[in-house]
């Protein structure tokens, strides 16, 4: 099976780094969640996020619930 190494900003508002880790965690390998500077006034926070998967749909589709989805960059690993 392919495999993808997705990278992504999610803003989220009100919903905890762990959060988000705990749901796409299980559908892919090395992932990273890195906080992006934010404004002060900002009600929502930027993260950036890359995993390995064997399923990018079902990581958008979780994403996708937990807030809005920026700048994706999907490459295919042999």
């Amino acid at each position: 099976m392919r495999k993808y190494c997705l990278e992504f900003i999610l803003n989220m508002q009100a919903v905890s780094p762990e959060t988000l880790r705990n749901s796409i965690v299980e559908f892919g390998e090395d992932l990273e969640v890195f906080p992006l500077p934010q404004d002060n006034d900002a009600k929502a926070r930027d993260f950036r996020i890359r995993i390995y998967t064997e399923d990018p749909a079902i990581i958008f589709d979780t994403c996708a619930q937990l807030g809005r989805l920026k700048s994706v960059k999907i490459d295919e690993k042999h």
